[in-house]
């Protein structure tokens, strides 16, 4: 942004970086300005976008682990956009610390929370699925890569579904969660710069203007994944 208050135009340079946990990435530009970009994206979608990657890379137990994360997180987030409707945000806040370690009972949480504003029992994975990724992430199984897309696959779906419940009930809390997102990860830089937002689409995306984007597949989406790997080679 400095660069385009002082000539009228960013710069076209690009930088590659690692996801990282606060979603804020510092950088210094080749004019050197200092420049803090807060990553849109929500934790589920990060992690399916790594799980997605761990995948062409050849890494499959991480491509599950990475994908159940994106599940669970996933839950957590819209348990906090259901309840912030009528809860304040340090009410919300104290009540996910109770279950913050424990995934069983962040599950059981969001069952009983989608049921009672929807009436309706949300669609959760498969006991088949259950199995695969307890296998994997518990005994060491290794997965084929034919399983890991299945896995990713039937999350995919789920995710895509409840999301887009969650759009049509909720929209102004679900814009809340995100902006509160974007404001924590900027409060985790020690910086005193503007910060600009980016975002990135993702095939779990939470706002995303193309056309049948939730009914494409995860081989679908790992086809996309691999061809953008190759356009960035020659710009980076």
């Amino acid at each position: 942004m400095d660069c385009f208050k002082e000539q009228g135009y960013p710069s076209n340079s690009f930088v590659a970086v690692d996801f990282i946990e606060q979603g804020a990435y510092s950088l210094t530009c080749s004019k050197g300005h200092e420049t803090i970009t807060l990553l849109q994206q929500m934790k589920f979608e990060v992690l399916y976008e790594i799980g997605a990657h761990a995948i062409l890379d050849g890494y499959y137990r991480e491509a599950i682990s990475s994908f159940a994360a994106s599940l669970e997180r996933f839950y957590e987030f819209s348990i906090k956009v259901i309840l912030k409707k009528s809860c304040n945000d340090q009410v919300i806040e104290q009540a996910w610390k109770k279950i913050a370690s424990q995934s069983e009972r962040q599950m059981g949480a969001f069952v009983f929370l989608w049921v009672n504003q929807f009436q309706d029992l949300p669609t959760v994975l498969s006991d088949k699925m259950v199995q695969l990724r307890n296998s994997v992430i518990h005994k060491g199984v290794i997965p084929t890569r034919e399983e890991s897309v299945r896995y990713g696959d039937e999350v995919l779906r789920i995710i895509n579904a409840l999301k887009k419940e969650l759009k049509d009930q909720y929209s102004t809390e679900l814009e809340n969660v995100v902006f509160q997102h974007l404001l924590r990860s900027h409060q985790r830089v020690n910086s005193n710069s503007s910060p600009s937002t980016m975002f990135i689409s993702t095939i779990v995306s939470l706002t995303n203007g193309e056309v049948d984007h939730d009914q494409k597949t995860l081989e679908e989406h790992l086809k996309s994944l691999s061809q953008q790997r190759e356009k960035y080679k020659s710009i980076l």
